[in-house]
């Protein structure tokens, strides 16, 4: 599914005297199929641009438009098996005995058929890459990495078009977070979903996103391809973002290896670019 995001703003508490303009004037496309990373500082309005995009919020100005149908017209719950969103943290939210019943619940409350229900459950805990003999377990037993799959396992459940996650590995180890981000790629890869990846770790959204939108002040600050952006050090420093720490060594570099390209974004191509200027490989 595509999202047109046209003229959007919104402002809390309006009227009052602790209004505050969280979003202002937000213009974004995003074509079915595409991996978008939204970045920004705390406070800049990703969270609170996401929270509209399956009617948590309402616009205060402007609209937003899925597969050309506005969302402020549509069906709440519709809206939301077509949207799935995962906050950060959303391990928080399991409270059933079992692993089973925590991702069949939303399933459960739509009045689907156990069955149908049952095949969701299997398929999904697959996708996220556990084995079904978890279903059984609590998932308070499970380790932090586990219960976060689990958590987003319960979204895909719902069978959305489009899923939105904010800061998913927020929280764990690196294997886990390594883990958490390796089925989020896989995911996307194989399923065709549009996906939507929020995040302050400029690495994670380097590997995974096809187009990164920085948000700053509640405005979006700079689009475009991940190398496009993240060349662009400088207006990226001024609203307290950097880029790839990999990006920066680089520069550095390029004191002693004039020939280095310094437009590198990852370990990888750090790796091959750096080969090529010590002429060891052409």
């Amino acid at each position: 599914m595509s999202i047109r995001i046209e003229n959007l703003s919104y402002v809390y508490m309006k009227g009052t005297p602790y209004e505050k303009i969280a979003l202002n004037n937000i213009n974004i496309n995003i074509n079915k199929g595409e991996f978008v990373g939204i970045i920004g500082h705390t406070g800049s309005g990703k969270t609170t641009l996401v929270q509209h995009l399956n009617g948590l919020l309402k616009p205060s100005a402007g609209k937003i438009s899925i597969d050309g149908r506005d969302v402020t017209g549509e069906n709440i719950k519709e809206l939301r098996k077509q949207v799935g969103i995962v906050f950060q943290y959303p391990e928080h939210q399991l409270f059933e005995e079992t692993v089973y019943k925590d991702v069949a619940y939303g399933l459960l409350k739509q009045g689907l058929p156990e069955e149908e229900a049952s095949r969701r459950v299997i398929a999904s805990v697959r996708a996220v890459g556990l084995n079904e003999e978890i279903l059984a377990k609590s998932p308070f037993e499970l380790s932090g990495g586990q219960k976060r799959r689990v958590a987003i396992a319960g979204v895909l459940a719902m069978e959305p078009e489009i899923i939105v996650l904010d800061e998913p590995a927020a929280g764990l180890d690196p294997k886990g977070r390594s883990d958490i981000l390796g089925f989020i790629s896989k995911l996307h890869k194989e399923s065709g979903l549009t996906i939507i990846l929020v995040s302050h770790n400029m690495e994670d959204i380097v590997k995974l996103a096809e187009r990164v939108v920085v948000m700053n002040k509640g405005s979006v600050a700079i689009e475009g391809k991940p190398k496009d952006v993240f060349c662009n050090t400088q207006l990226l420093e001024e609203i307290g973002l950097s880029a790839p720490q990999v990006t920066y060594f680089m520069h550095k570099l390029k004191d002693v290896l004039p020939s280095v390209n310094t437009n590198i974004l990852t370990v990888d191509e750090a790796k091959t670019e750096i080969l090529k200027a010590l002429g060891v490989c052409k």
